[in-house]
């Protein structure tokens, strides 16, 4: 618990004091830190589901892989497409992050927002993750997209204001 924490407050530092990071730095340790966070003991897991799980890892590690190279997000992109549209298997947080990330370095606006939007309709269980947000952010901005990238904690803390306004 207490190395999420440290993990969330690296975020924030990268992200709210205005460090200066690159593109592969921020990469890296969200990838990390997302791989800390999503382990899991694979003995509670049905076979089925640990096929599921491994053929997931390699996928990501593919576009991970990829996404590194300058000019191959692209091919990672359409890697990602091919999961999600071709085979119809949901992404987990791992490579809705590294999606998120190739998005970036590649400037494409057009698939983050795809990215962005398939999590808010199907995933809804991630859609308030703070690192996710966070990676979701520093896409938005790296686009020049400013507005998009200040309503994903806009939103958070009109809710927070809400539920303040209903416990009074």
């Amino acid at each position: 618990m207490n190395k999420n924490l440290a993990i969330s407050r690296k975020c924030l530092e990268l992200f709210f004091y205005k460090r200066s990071a690159s593109c592969s730095q921020l990469f890296t340790f969200l990838t990390n830190s997302i791989r800390y966070s999503s382990t899991s003991s694979t003995s509670n897991k049905k076979p089925d589901e640990d096929i599921e799980h491994r053929h997931r890892l390699a996928t990501t590690k593919k576009m991970r892989l990829l996404g590194l190279q300058s000019n191959q997000s692209h091919k990672a992109l359409s890697i990602y497409d091919n999961y999600v549209y071709q085979q119809k298997k949901t992404p987990d947080l791992r490579m809705f992050a590294v999606a998120i990330n190739c998005a970036t370095i590649a400037q494409n606006l057009s698939k983050g927002r795809e990215i962005h939007q398939y999590i808010q309709e199907n995933c809804p269980h991630l859609k308030d993750d703070l690192m996710l947000k966070q990676q979701l952010r520093y896409f938005y901005i790296k686009c020049n997209d400013q507005i998009s990238a200040d309503k994903l904690f806009q939103q958070q803390n009109t809710d927070l204001n809400k539920h303040d306004k209903t416990n009074n």
